[in-house]
């Protein structure tokens, strides 16, 4: 007698087809998660840089426009990368040492980006090193003179990623860092942006609103996928796990100090992040 092959039950096929199906973005949710990209990539280059760009560009953001954006962060962060990578690349070809190409690479990046981030350090330097309150922590942190802490935190930053890209055996790896960094690090700021509320009534934070779920799984999929490629598996892994962690830190103060953000909180954290990959960076490269 020819043996019968045993078919699956109804029952059997319609629930593997139904897990499958449930894995499968339907049509309308990958046309949402592929479309829009030009656009995010417009915005969060007007919001991220001070390029002098033409006004057929579109140069006017709308209110919560920027949260959907986010998602194109470590795409900005990785071009601000790699044309510092360029500076430093040119300046071992002019003969200039390293201290100096890395010190004109971050100049470079600090013009590109009108100091964006930096300004915001300062500023949550002053706040939470010298407010007692979180209404005071506020007050300063909107005043636009510096203070002591502001000027500390600035020095430290710019002298310690300086360092650090000096620090590298060559070129290409500071480069490589360089680039994880500035992308992994504005992969952050959807992330925060995501899991505090604005500390302000208005302001940067309000104005830019939330991203939702999947903009925020698409900038860490993003940054990470960048910060692996250019630091390989191991260093990857390793830089990312302390970018989340710094990450994180960051929120948890932020939420202690302030009860939510702003978006100078969102300035020094990528400073931070940034400066946290590139030492992981440092040690395995």
């Amino acid at each position: 007698m020819a043996d019968r092959k045993k078919k699956p039950s109804p029952t059997q096929s319609d629930a593997s087809s139904d897990g499958l199906d449930s894995l499968v973005p339907n049509s309308d949710e990958a046309r949402k998660i592929l479309s829009g990209w030009g656009s995010d990539l417009r915005i969060a280059l007007l919001f991220l840089t001070r390029l002098p760009l033409p006004a057929s560009f579109g140069l006017e953001i709308k209110k919560g426009a920027i949260a959907p954006a986010m998602r194109a962060f470590p795409i900005i962060g990785a071009s601000l990368g790699i044309f510092g990578g360029l500076i430093m690349g040119l300046s071992e070809i002019f003969g200039w040492t390293p201290l100096v190409g890395a010190l004109l690479a971050i100049l470079a990046i600090a013009l590109l980006t009108g100091a964006l981030h930096e300004d915001g350090l300062a500023d949550v330097a002053d706040g939470f090193g010298a407010g007692t309150s979180k209404q005071t922590r506020l007050d300063i942190m909107k005043d636009t003179q510096i203070g002591s802490f502001g000027v500390v935190a600035l020095i430290f930053s710019i002298a310690l990623r300086v360092a650090i890209l000096a620090g590298f055996s060559d070129v290409g790896a500071a480069s490589a860092a360089l680039i994880a960094a500035a992308s992994a690090s504005r992969a952050a700021l959807p992330l925060i942006a995501h899991r505090l509320k604005p500390s302000r009534k208005s302001g940067l934070a309000v104005s830019a609103g939330s991203p939702d779920d999947a903009s925020l799984y698409a900038a860490l999929a993003l940054g990470g996928a960048l910060t692996l490629l250019f630091l390989g598996p191991v260093g990857g892994f390793i830089a990312l796990i302390i970018a989340i962690a710094t990450c994180f830190g960051v929120i948890e103060l932020s939420r202690r100090l302030i009860g939510g953000y702003t978006g100078d909180v969102l300035g020094a954290a990528q400073q931070i992040c940034e400066i946290a990959v590139l030492l992981a960076a440092l040690a395995v490269l």
